[in-house]
């Protein structure tokens, strides 16, 4: 979208905007058509308007350009391609380097080990076992193999094992394939077409905003027309266009001018402070949305994972089988135990990972997991230990033995060889005779089998892909032996009767902190849903580790509960609705009524396709009646991401169209960062909420001088002064609100939904109005008609003053004035907090304090210098009115503070009450 057309939209878009802009053409109709002397509203009105639009248009091109930098970290390097070119006549094929932008269908590419894959792509040629990684398409951890062989006529496109995907990444092996797809045309290309074309879920704040606009529509309407029906009923006959001025005052006092850069600059605060904890937040009302939340949907892979192999547990037989965590002091080196010690050694010795040119080790995650494992043992000395036993043979791991098999020469022995074999526990289980009990071997008895089999089954409950490692010695053959065979039938060497060395059990371990942030959330009534496309026993495990699932929960469940606490994408597709959601009949009641029972009772969905992901937002929004976010980093998390109230991309691991779909971007990929913004989005929904009843506050005793003219009281208030409450202090003070430490733990308390608690509902709108502009009211009224001379006005025309009594009346105003500006800094202290003391909690917020100080020498400036006085109509004031004017100040801080030992007192009776209701139940 074109810049400019953005800055449009957001100085001219939008209801509140239209009717500032109303505002403006009214106040300049009058002082054009009617000659007024008042150029100044309308014009300090539009600076203020067009500023907010500028500020957040700002904002959100600041939230673009970060982007577009974290894009160009990850640009996609130059790609190897066969291009036949002319040489003497003759057409040769030669390899070029060239940039992905430049592929075209038809092209050749040559992909190695660590390369990302530039577009779509049919393999022709691939080594044996290669390996990519689909994760960021299909969130799945593990990675795929690839083949050259052609799949049936009923396999998708995406599921074919003979393509790859553009955006996915080779592990292991070297692989040349044809482009059939580049750009918009490839698999990932097509998921952000459809992106492009759904509409993104409106952020809670834009409704907040519109339903606060609605309701100060109504009253400025309701107010303007009142003051002008008053006026034309009035026994003081006025002039058509006094008539006007005042009707147009009435409203212009009803209409918050402040709040749309109260709300762009708060909005503003919070973003910078999220970035400073590493959240990039790309829509900046997302962050009040943000605190809205009910239901975090996560993604595992990469997200509450750390989308890596790690290889955690062993299992060997020393006396006995045991199991040990490989944190633990028998995985380190110097290791004492010589089971553990074999089973490092062939980690080490059967292993396809490489060291990259940084040093790095790289290869199938699977494989630099156990690597980095089994170095730990080693130590500096797992090169030199490569050295001595040279591989001489290989059988790679492929799909139907599910075994990888290495032979080694032994360089301290000549004419012996150790044969390393690892794979799938019970394809290795099945080639052994022996078990490795420290330096000797044993019997694999049934007893024994039964034992390895028990510690496997309790590894992949936790969630744990398990290897088995197994070898055998061979003697007395030649140094120059050449091994042959891909297949136990076809080797020309033994291939049975292999001692049984231990199992390695690995993971995508959790990311740390996620287990707390997740009982963070609890706490604060969010619950946490894993949405993955993994298996559901693997989700289960990681889900119940870090807290999603309780231990043991779903055995203690209901059986009508328990199959709705884990649901799989097979259960799903059933249910699946017509259309983008569950509206105007697109589900059956017996959809309806899964859906219901999954939303209530879901935790974890396993297994699931994109589709599936979009769907289950839905039904959390639609039937749960739910605000959600979302959280992923893959292709597959896109329209979910869209969907959702707050999409959340991860900044490093991510895709580009996972970024583009989100609404925030974590920098630093921690799921823990994303439980800080909620925490930052509360804290700035609870200040805006406090800002706005601050805002508010002023508007009655701003609006009754026009009605009281009506009755023959003199101008107590212009809209000039108005104007200068509204934008020269108020507004100013509302925006130190941003900066507001929160005045009890938010993240102990129910998240607030913004359809059911609005932001701005009766009780702001009876306590702004009704309750603390009363009380301002009442001490101006008090203040004004206690100034000398100001009961002589009554009844008086004011173009029938004379010099005199003009002084009178602006000396009145000023008062008025003061007493109101001391009356709103009453207000700003009593709405920090709701129910705590103001003895107690303080003043922390040094800006608002700042802001305190400003009003008071301002509103003196006003009164007591030259200039300012005939720009607004005021006279000096002496010590003992200036004092009178505290009364307003006065009043509300000790009503105030009398409220909320009241609500102190009710809140812990009704506390001591339910505790002693829990003590008898109990």
């Amino acid at each position: 979208e074109d810049i400019f057309l953005m800055l449009l939209k957001q100085v001219f878009g939008g209801l509140f905007n239209i009717m500032l802009w109303i505002c403006v053409a009214c106040e300049l109709t009058l002082a054009v058509i009617f000659e007024k002397d008042d150029t100044v509203t309308p014009l300090i009105l539009s600076m203020v308007i067009v500023a907010s639009g500028t500020l957040q248009w700002w904002t959100e091109l600041q939230a673009e350009s970060m982007m577009e930098s974290l894009q160009n970290m990850q640009r996609t390097e130059l790609v190897c391609v066969h291009r036949n070119i002319f040489q003497g006549g003759r057409k040769v094929a030669q390899e070029q380097w060239i940039e992905p932008g430049d592929l075209v269908p038809g092209e050749l590419v040559v992909l190695e080990a660590g390369d990302k894959i530039p577009a779509d792509i049919r393999i022709v040629f691939c080594t044996e076992g290669a390996e990519v990684d689909n994760a960021a398409l299909t969130g799945e951890s593990l990675p795929e193999a690839r083949t050259v062989e052609v799949e049936g006529d009923g396999v998708a496109v995406h599921e074919a094992h003979n393509v790859c995907f553009f955006g996915t990444t080779v592990l292991k092996g070297r692989m040349k394939g044809i482009v059939f797809a580049t750009g918009d045309d490839t698999f990932l290309g097509q998921i952000n077409e459809t992106m492009t074309q759904c509409a993104r879920t409106r952020s809670t704040l834009e409704t907040q905003i519109e339903h606060f606009v609605h309701v100060i529509a109504y009253v400025a309407m309701a107010v303007g027309v009142l003051s002008l029906v008053a006026n034309l009923m009035s026994p003081v006959q006025r002039p058509i266009d006094l008539i006007l001025e005042n009707a147009a005052t009435a409203f212009f006092a009803q209409v918050p001018e402040g709040l749309l850069p109260t709300v762009t600059i708060s909005l503003m605060i919070a973003s910078t402070r999220m970035v400073r904890r590493k959240v990039l937040v790309r829509k900046i009302d997302a962050i009040e949305t943000l605190g809205c939340v009910s239901v975090l949907c996560s993604d595992k892979t990469g997200t509450l994972t750390s989308g890596c192999m790690t290889a955690t547990d062993i299992v060997t037989h020393a006396d006995g089988f045991a199991t040990c965590r490989c944190t633990e002091n028998e995985w380190a080196a110097p290791v004492q135990n010589a089971s553990v010690l074999s089973l490092a050694q062939c980690g080490i010795l059967n292993n396809s990972s490489k060291p990259n040119r940084e040093g790095v080790m790289a290869g199938s995650p699977t494989e630099v997991a156990i690597m980095e494992a089994c170095t730990r043992v080693f130590g500096d000395d797992r090169m030199q230990y490569q050295e001595q036993n040279p591989q001489v043979f290989e059988i790679p791991f492929n799909s139907e033995t599910k075994w990888m098999l290495t032979i080694h020469a032994d360089g301290l022995r000549p004419g012996a060889f150790r044969m390393v074999l690892k794979g799938a526990p019970e394809r290795v289980l099945a080639m052994c005779t022996r078990v490795l009990n420290e330096s000797s071997t044993v019997e694999l008895s049934d007893q024994r089998r039964g034992e390895i089999n028990t510690h496997l089954h309790k590894l992949m409950s936790g969630g744990r892909r398990v290897l088995c490692f197994a070898e055998m010695r061979l003697d007395g053959y030649a140094d120059d032996f050449v091994f042959e065979g891909s297949s136990p039938e076809k080797c020309n060497f033994p291939m049975e009767g292999f001692t049984w060395v231990g199992l390695i059990g690995l993971e995508d371990p959790p990311k740390e902190g996620v287990k707390d942030a997740i009982a963070v959330l609890d706490d604060a009534s969010c619950k946490t849903v894993m949405v993955t496309g993994d298996h559901p026993t693997t989700a289960q495990a990681i889900a119940t580790r870090i807290g999603i699932l309780r231990e043991n929960e779903l055995a203690n469940l209901p059986e009508e509960i328990r199959e709705y606490t884990v649901v799989t994408g097979h259960q799903l597709a059933a249910y699946v609705p017509e259309g983008d959601g569950f509206e105007n009949g697109a589900c059956s009641e017996e959809q309806m009524e899964f859906w219901r029972k999954t939303v209530q009772h879901a935790r974890v969905f396993a297994r699931v396709s994109p589709v599936h992901k979009r769907v289950i937002v839905r039904a959390y929004q639609q039937i749960g009646g739910a605000i959600v976010a979302m959280t992923g980093d893959g292709v597959n998390d896109a329209p979910a991401l869209k969907a959702a109230e707050v999409g959340v991309a991860m900044g490093i691991r991510g895709t580009e169209v996972a970024k583009e779909a989100a609404d925030i971007v974590l920098l630093d990929d921690k799921f823990t960062s994303v439980v800080d913004a909620m925490g930052q989005g509360r804290l700035c929904s609870e200040n805006l909420k406090k800002s706005i009843m601050y805002t508010l506050c002023s508007k009655i005793p701003q609006v009754m001088p026009t009605f009281a003219e009506l009755v023959g009281v003199p101008t107590a208030l212009t809209v000039t002064q108005v104007l200068l409450i509204d934008i020269g202090t108020d507004i100013w003070t509302a925006i130190a609100y941003a900066f507001q430490p929160a005045e009890a733990s938010l993240m102990s308390q129910k998240p607030r939904h913004p359809l059911r608690e609005r932001m701005v509902d009766w009780t702001v709108l009876m306590y702004s109005y009704f309750y603390i502009g009363m009380i301002q009211m009442a001490a101006c009224w008090f203040v004004f008609f206690n100034m000398p001379h100001i009961l002589d006005l009554m009844h008086k025309q004011a173009s029938l003053y004379t010099f005199e009594e003009t002084k009178w009346n602006y000396a009145g105003m000023a008062a008025y004035y003061w007493t109101l500006v001391l009356g709103q800094l009453g207000a700003a202290m009593v709405t920090t907090t709701t129910r705590t003391s103001l003895f107690s909690y303080g003043l922390p917020n040094k800006w608002l304090n700042v802001c305190f100080v400003m009003e008071v020498l301002l509103a003196a400036a006003v009164i007591y210098t030259g200039p300012c006085q005939r720009l607004f109509k005021t006279e000096p004031l002496t010590a003992v009115q200036a004092l009178m004017g505290c009364s307003g100040l006065m009043a509300i801080l000790l009503v105030e503070e009398i409220r909320k030992a009241c609500t102190r007192w009710g809140d812990n009776r009704r506390d001591a009450k339910a505790a002693l209701l829990l003590l008898q139940e109990s």
